[in-house]
């Protein structure tokens, strides 16, 4: 299983190949001190069998590999999966040791200018022309809000996850070339210790994960990277105008804000609930209130300027005397400690107030400004008294995260469903409601009567709001700002949410004006309807003079957020990617026309179908993703971990992020709308998605038993039994598409390697473009080579179209017993891959998919041999769980094929790098 011929890398991957073959070597050895070695020689008959079936689909030796995978016992099977899932967690920790080699390879040469990087952003602004204070300017103005999202795609338990964070570090330390030999043994030894546990640790969860659960998992990031992560982009930014020779006098405050849904996302998942809310908001405050004490210890331990030396300034000494006064027994206890080194006794009096804000006592810091206020204060007598790299260096840190993370770490979102907000208004105020007209007189009305609901659904949107007031009132003014309402459709649901914002006092309206209003209202618009009217409901909005005295209450800003997952689901990729690019033209414009500002929050999740890829390109692409440098974008799951594992990915995550908002508004922008061919290019993409959506159509709704074939030739209903988060995976009991989530559906086809979500549809749309215009093949080449949209497009379908297998999702399709059916759709999809991968060839001029992108194919390429045997693995006991009958003495057969099919959910995850 683990030979070295297996990985045949370029030679400047010598170093990863060296990694991978190292780390097969130890989980050999366990395997083989752990099961022995007959376990060990099947592994290998299977890969070899796999790949030699990778090289040539020979009837026969698929035939083989299915003979040899029915002939394991339950428990060959399940440590066979395991091997291969451990495998797979241990090559991607190879592979990211790799991408943190080659950008420290980038960042110590100075003359090399890494792609989408500030160092050549700063460098490519200047050769456009623009100053130094023109870049300042439109930083300071910008607002970049990643949302951490709890929705259950992460498949790897946090225990799993902290081994493989151990394992990572310490390959990292045995990549260092000064090791002593006694060191490389130690650093071994560890690892070997570590994969030893793992092999022992179930990776599987026997339970349910709870939101709370969640909430932790989404803190262990913050803690891990995030904090330090703002510190080290600001820093990184100084830099650059440093280099660009500007005094940095006028620092830029922070502009990205870190946001969470985890607590406080309601739509569809009953767990979340006010008190859960609740628990949030203390687990976060004490997050970051910690990491402040810790920071604040490391300055009383090093502070030790003395007034022998050097002096302070008044403003110093006058905040320092307020402190003694307000807290007279601190000030006697420090009265033992050397009386000249006076910055210590500021930070030890901070640290007292630091700690009455955890335990709510007497003379605790009122809010983040006072502890802001303290650290300017100590940094400016530093500044103006010789202490100019103590003010510079990790003071000037602090501040960046206190400014960043306040006292509440991450801002919470509330969201739930439309239908929820209906039923509550309806039993508020009648059938009648939730009419438009009616709702702006109950908005207007100087007292309008609260009234009485019944229903659990009605009660909890009530408790909602609620708990939206009591935090802001009584715990963090800024710990909660937006309400984000799930399938938005009309004006009227808009209004609705103000109606119940006025009623809990969260909006103040006098004379039939919102006067102050302290929450934001942020539709959702996520099917592909609702993407082609959203423009329609807006400007319906912004017409109405109570809802423009409301935004100007708002500074004029509105947020609207656009969904990825189910517009993708509801109409395939290639629709769903153009009416968002549309929606996102439409909704900029109409805000202008009522000088109103757009902040649109992109709900992208981390599969290409649901808006994941490379995140960058896609804002580089679309010219009002981020209108003004004002954009917020959900950061799900596996993106999560893939993101901010570790600070240096973190790092260059956020570097491209930031490099793509600042390049589509200052360059971008400016040359696509010169661009003579755009409005001919908009056209023949407009008539694509309706070819490609009518078609995905077809398939997927108009099919008779197309919903049959997906349960059966998917393990969707594996996926329902996981653990991966507090969240079920369809809104209702219902075995219906519309109540079927977008993550578990697009989990599920990734499973089985048919992955249509991401390009089914495509094939079919390009090809009638090329045979309905002589020069079709032209415009769709020169589209890719000129337009940045539509090129990300295609590398995203570029990636999906390699990850998709119809060899290995025929096995699946084998699953389905009507025989009719199975032919029908299987050949249907096979079909349309085969027209879809030909199409995007000829667009791309390439001779292979993913040709622009090496690295990528390669890695595909030699996963496949290991990925393959876990399907044939879960494609037998799929067949088999379906033919146990559904009695008593079969449920312990029952549980230990579940226990298999789960695990090979996780092994096939780590393997294909995607879930949903």
């Amino acid at each position: 299983m683990f030979k070295e011929e297996l990985i045949p890398l370029a030679p400047s991957q010598n170093l990863l190949r060296q990694d991978i073959r190292f780390l097969s070597r130890l989980l050999a050895d366990i395997i083989r001190e752990q099961e022995g070695d007959a376990l060990l020689l099947k592994i290998e008959e299977i890969r070899t069998l796999a790949q030699e079936i990778r090289q040539n689909h020979n009837p026969l030796m698929i035939e083989s590999q299915k003979k040899l995978i029915r002939s394991l016992s339950p428990d060959e099977a399940y440590n066979i999966t395991r091997a291969f899932t451990i495998y797979f967690q241990l090559v991607n920790i190879a592979e990211e040791v790799q991408r943190i080699r080659r950008l420290r390879d980038y960042e110590r040469s100075p003359e090399v200018f890494q792609e989408m990087s500030l160092k050549k952003l700063f460098k490519d602004l200047m050769d456009e022309k623009y100053t130094p204070k023109e870049i300042l300017d439109f930083l300071s103005q910008c607002d970049i809000s990643p949302v951490l999202t709890a929705h259950p795609t992460e498949a790897k338990r946090r225990t799993v996850l902290d081994h493989l964070f151990f394992i990572s570090g310490q390959l990292i330390q045995l990549n260092r070339p000064d090791l002593t030999l006694s060191e490389q043994e130690s650093l071994t030894k560890r690892i070997k210790e570590t994969l030893e546990i793992l092999w022992q640790t179930s990776e599987v969860r026997n339970r349910k994960v709870e939101v709370l659960d969640e909430v932790d998992q989404t803190l262990y990031y913050f803690e891990r990277t995030i904090i330090s992560l703002l510190a080290n982009i600001h820093e990184k930014i100084h830099r650059e105008f440093r280099n660009l020779g500007v005094d940095r006098q006028d620092d830029i405050d922070p502009f990205i804000h870190f946001g969470s849904w985890v607590g406080a996302d309601r739509d569809g998942n009953p767990n979340v609930t006010p008190a859960i809310t609740m628990t949030t908001a203390i687990k976060q405050r004490k997050l970051i209130i910690k990491f402040y004490l810790l920071s604040i210890e490391g300055f009383i331990r090093k502070s030790s300027q003395s007034t022998e030396y050097v002096q302070v300034s008044k403003k110093f000494l006058e905040s320092l005397e307020s402190d003694k006064k307000a807290l007279p027994l601190q000030a006697q206890e420090l009265e033992r400690y050397e009386s000249t080194e006076i910055y210590r006794k500021k930070f030890s009096f901070m640290h007292h107030k630091l700690e009455c804000v955890l335990t709510g006592k007497k003379g605790r810091y009122i809010n983040a400004d006072e502890f802001i206020t303290d650290l300017l204060i100590i940094q400016e007598s530093l500044k103006k008294n010789q202490g100019p790299c103590a003010s510079d260096g990790d003071l000037r840190r602090l501040i960046v995260q206190a400014k960043a993370f306040r006292f509440f770490l991450a801002r919470l979102d509330f969201r739930d469903h439309a239908q929820k907000v209906h039923k509550t208004i309806e039993e508020l105020l009648g059938p009648q409601g939730m009419g438009s007209q009616v709702l702006l007189g109950k908005i207007a009305a100087p007292n309008s009567r609260k009234g009485t609901v019944n229903s659990p659904e009605a009660k909890d949107i009530l408790a909602q709001f609620k708990t939206f007031r009591h935090l802001k009132e009584h715990f963090d003014a800024d710990i909660v700002d937006d309400y984000v309402l799930s399938m938005t459709q009309s004006p009227a649901d808009m209004l609705a949410l103000l109606y119940l914002a006025k009623n809990e006092d969260l909006v103040h309206v006098a004379h039939k004006k919102v006067k102050k209003a302290v929450i934001g209202i942020v539709p959702l618009f996520e099917t592909i309807q609702a993407l082609q009217t959203c423009h329609e409901i807006m400007e319906e909005l912004f017409a109405m003079p109570l809802y423009r005295s409301y935004l100007k209450a708002r500074g004029d800003v509105q947020e609207i957020m656009l969904g990825y997952s189910d517009s993708s689901k509801d109409g395939g990729y290639l629709a769903a990617n153009w009416h968002l690019y549309l929606a996102q033209q439409n909704l900029y414009e109409t805000a202008e026309k009522y000088n109103v500002k757009i902040k649109l929050f992109h709900g992208k999740g981390g599969t290409i179908d649901r808006g994941g890829g490379e995140s960058h390109r896609a804002i580089l692409g679309q010219p009002f993703s981020a209108v003004g440098g004002r954009i917020k974008m959900t950061e799900q799951g596996e993106v999560v971990s893939q993101k901010y594992a570790t600070p240096m990915v973190a790092k260059r995550n956020m570097e491209q992020l930031i490099t793509a908002v600042v390049w589509t508004n200052l360059v971008t922008n400016r040359e696509i709308k010169k661009n003579p061919k755009l409005a001919a290019w908009e056209k023949w993409l407009a008539q694509l998605s309706q070819d490609s959506f009518i078609f995905y159509r077809q398939l997927v709704f108009e099919t008779p038993g197309f919903l049959d074939f997906y349960h059966q030739a998917t393990p969707i209903n594996v996926l329902k039994i996981t653990k991966l988060g507090s969240r079920p995976a369809a809104r209702s009991a219902t075995q219906s598409f519309e109540q079927l989530r977008a993550i578990p559906w697009v989990f599920s086809w990734v499973q089985s390697r048919y992955i249509i979500s991401a390009w089914y549809g495509v094939g079919h749309a390009f090809k009638k473009h090329m045979d309905e215009n002589p020069e079709g093949l032209d415009h769709l080449k020169q589209m890719y080579k000129q337009w940045p949209f539509f090129t990300s497009i295609i590398h995203n379908l570029q990636a999906s179209l390699a990850k998709a297998d119809l060899y290995i999702a025929q096995l699946y399709a084998g699953i389905v017993t009507d025989d009719d059916l199975r032919k029908k759709i299987h050949e249907a999809i096979e079909t349309e891959q085969l027209s879809a991968v030909e199409s995007v060839l000829l667009i791309s001029g390439q001779k292979e998919l993913l040709d622009y992108h090496k690295v990528l194919q390669e890695s595909i390429k030699l996963r496949n041999p290991y990925v393959d045997p876990l399907n044939y693995i879960q494609v037998r006991f799929l067949q088999e769980k379906n033919q146990l009958s559904d009695t008593a003495s079969n449920e312990s057969k029952r549980a230990k094929i579940d226990e298999i099919l789960l695990l090979t959910v996780n092994g096939i995850a780590s393997g294909m790098k995607s879930t949903g």
